[in-house]
């Protein structure tokens, strides 16, 4: 066995060195045979950039989950591949990492994954191409980051020439350390899609060789002279962090200057190639999804199709009618009613789907929570679907013809566990929720405990004791006059109306779904009543912009204001979060007073 790993690599040693020169040339072929022998790859790409006006090649592979050996271990053996292939670079990635990267916004690995720079691909079934709608979606993510980016960095530059023509070099050069910090921290949101906090710029341009392998060379200087000028920008940031002194010539503040210029200058081109390619790959892939749909009409036959989905639409309500359990829906709802049903149930593969409440114009639900009558246009249903494995999709909205179905899924393993700990919310799906569809083979025989009011009352009043008061702290930071910021304002109003919002799911329902938006929560708390949602209806232009702002998944970011809510005054912004405080807090006190109310019934029993 030894004998034959020995002369493979042989083999690929006399294969390289029997080439007549280092042709410039890449044969991708040539590589991936070499590499697909000797590792398991998923996905490789080789794809082109420009960096100071040349032609860069880099190879991305992508490994296999079940690889067992770390990039570090494969490098040497990529290396022997590359040997005779001089003008290109390499990178050694998991598949999972690379998509992960992908999915939150990467520039630099959705542009590695176009379609034309794919060399080798393992399996597309599990992990399909990108789409020209996620694209677009990470260019628009890029463009927003450049923007913001620009101006920052244009600041700092400034500072440095205020500082250097009064003298003061130590402060100049950490202004040009602020402005490079600030370029190559971009540089990594634009690979990884997002940035630590590393402060050092030759920590961070060392981390980023590993994706732009001439990076290093470029940047930190040709010769040991500049090079050790170049560290004087991080000397230069230790020393103002530590209040101490550094002294700088003005030479080497001068060329410090000039050189951060020619950085920021570089990184920003290398910004635009991307972007640039990114664009052609979106632009093709755009045309390509147009030309197929396109394609589709054409070859349609327009009486056959309609002839098809007649009998289509006949055939799924003669089947859900079969299917689902009897249940008197409206006549005019009931066909886009079993529609969507039957969508869920072939989708999802449910072992039961459970009606929580309802809302038509001509009938409502009663509600398992109690909710008043409400007229309506469409009808809107709420289910509770309980598959054996729910995967990551715990709440999903479906729209089809009148009716839209609010879906919260739920595993086995957890029904069972909360109904057996005696969970209200588990309790009261199971007990008093209508069963629309029950899988045959699906014969729970689940334990389930009575609903402990006394210690849901004294869990819930703990939570909304501590909720209640971070709620008037907020609304207390509103009177505060040094609150000037219409930005601030609405930050501290999405996350107002977030507290309020799961507060009152925690109190009256029991459950919120998980991985989900707040706009979402809003749909959610339909299944007791339209409070909520009601609320949050806009009665004007402007409160339609600002509750668009409040309903916002935040994440950790901070949005642009629009500008009609930026010239607001201030107290409109104080009004809004004393009617968003008063509003929860009256709902949850609602809460806590009927569950004081079974806890009696409970206890005089």
């Amino acid at each position: 066995m030894i004998c034959n790993s020995l002369i493979c690599w042989g083999n690929l040693l006399c294969q390289i060195f029997n080439l007549k020169s280092f042709s410039m040339e890449i044969n991708s072929q040539l590589i991936i045979d070499r590499l697909s022998q000797r590792m398991d790859l998923d996905r490789a790409y080789l794809f082109k950039y420009q960096f100071l006006g040349q032609d860069h090649y880099h190879l991305l592979l992508a490994l296999k989950h079940v690889s067992g050996l770390s990039p570090k271990v494969l490098k040497p053996i990529v290396e022997l591949c590359l040997m005779d292939q001089k003008n290109i670079s390499f990178e050694l990635v998991p598949i999972a990492e690379m998509l992960s990267k992908v999915k939150v916004g990467s520039l630099y690995y959705s542009y590695a994954s176009l379609p034309e720079n794919i060399v080798h691909q393992a399996s597309s079934k599990k992990n399909p191409p990108l789409q020209a709608k996620e694209l677009k979606s990470v260019l628009e993510i890029a463009d927003e980051y450049y923007r913001k980016l620009l101006p920052i960095s244009a600041g700092f530059l400034q500072g440095a020439e205020t500082f250097g023509q009064q003298g003061n070099y130590q402060r100049a050069v950490f202004m040009l350390h602020q402005s490079m910090e600030n370029h190559l921290r971009f540089l990594q949101l634009m690979i990884d899609g997002k940035a630590n906090n590393v402060h050092h710029v030759n920590n961070r341009i060392k981390s980023l060789n590993e994706h732009f392998s001439m990076l290093r060379e470029s940047l930190v200087g040709k010769d040991e002279e500049e090079k050790k000028r170049f560290r004087l920008l991080d000397s230069a940031f230790d020393a103002v962090k530590q209040n101490k002194d550094l002294e700088i010539s003005a030479f080497d503040a001068s060329w410090l200057y000039e050189h951060c210029k020619f950085v920021l200058h570089t990184i920003e081109q290398l910004y635009l190639s991307f972007m640039d390619g990114l664009k052609t790959g979106y632009e093709k892939l755009l045309a390509k999804e147009q030309q197929k749909e396109q394609q589709k009409v054409v070859n349609k036959n327009v009486e056959v199709a309609v002839g098809n989905l007649a009998a289509k639409e006949t055939t799924l309500s003669n089947a859900t009618a079969s299917q689902f359990h009897a249940f008197p829906w409206p006549e005019r709802y009931e066909t886009d009613i079993l529609h969507v049903l039957a969508q869920i149930r072939q989708e999802n593969n449910p072992e039961q789907m459970m009606l929580l409440n309802y809302y038509v114009s001509d009938a409502h639900g009663k509600g398992l929570f109690h909710f008043p009558p409400q007229e309506n246009e469409k009808a809107e249903i709420y289910l509770a679907v309980i598959k054996k494995k729910i995967g990551h999709c715990h709440f999903r909205k479906i729209v089809y013809g009148g009716v839209t179905a609010i879906v919260a899924f739920m595993s086995t393993d957890f029904l069972a566990t909360k109904l057996d700990l005696g969970s209200r919310f588990s309790h009261t799906i199971w007990n008093e929720s209508v069963v629309v569809y029950r899988r045959p083979s699906y014969k729970p025989t689940y334990s389930v405990s009575p609903i402990n009011w006394h210690d849901t009352l004294f869990k819930t009043s703990i939570s909304w004791t501590r909720n209640s008061k971070l709620m008037q702290d907020m609304l207390g930071v509103f009177a505060f006059e040094g609150l000037t910021s219409p930005q601030l304002a609405v930050l501290f109003l999405n996350q107002l109306t977030s507290i309020g919002l799961y507060s009152y799911l925690y109190l009256r329902i029991g459950y919120a779904p998980m991985n989900v938006t707040i706009a979402d929560l809003v749909d959610w708390t339909c299944i007791c009543d339209k409070k909520v949602k009601e609320f949050f209806t806009a009665r004007g232009d402007v409160e339609e912009i600002l509750n668009a702002e409040l309903l916002k998944q935040m994440k950790g970011r901070v949005y642009e204001l629009p500008s009609q809510l930026a010239q607001l005054d201030m107290d409109y912004f104080r009004s809004k979060a004393r009617e968003i405080t008063d509003f929860f807090v009256d709902l949850c006190d609602q809460s806590i007073r009927y569950m004081e109310l079974k806890s009696e019934v409970n206890f005089n029993k």
